[in-house]
């Protein structure tokens, strides 16, 4: 029994590490950016997929401390503020050139 659950909690640490790629969390951002962030959300933002990791990584913490961001701005604040460093870069990374 002790091997199984030892064998179980390593799955699930791999498992854990190997979604750590900002798939999940770009999942909510893809309703308006689309899949691979190639649209522009609302008609109204960039397109984020041609933008630099450092471009929108520096992007969502400005929207988290208000410090970027036009007409969006409010909206995006919501969206990004539970996001930690790691979610940032890992987000950035994906999208990002």
């Amino acid at each position: 029994m002790k091997k199984i659950v030892i064998s179980v909690l390593a799955l699930l640490a791999l498992s854990s590490s190997v979604m750590a790629d900002g798939t999940t969390t770009f999942k909510k951002c893809a309703g308006c950016h689309g899949a691979t962030g190639e649209k522009s959300a609302l008609g109204k933002s960039k397109i984020i997929n041609t933008m630099t990791k450092k471009e929108i990584a520096t992007a969502l913490k400005g929207y988290q401390d208000g410090t970027y961001g036009g007409a969006s701005k409010g909206l995006m604040k919501g969206q990004v503020a539970k996001l930690s460093e790691t979610d940032i870069k890992e987000v950035s990374d994906l999208i990002g050139k």
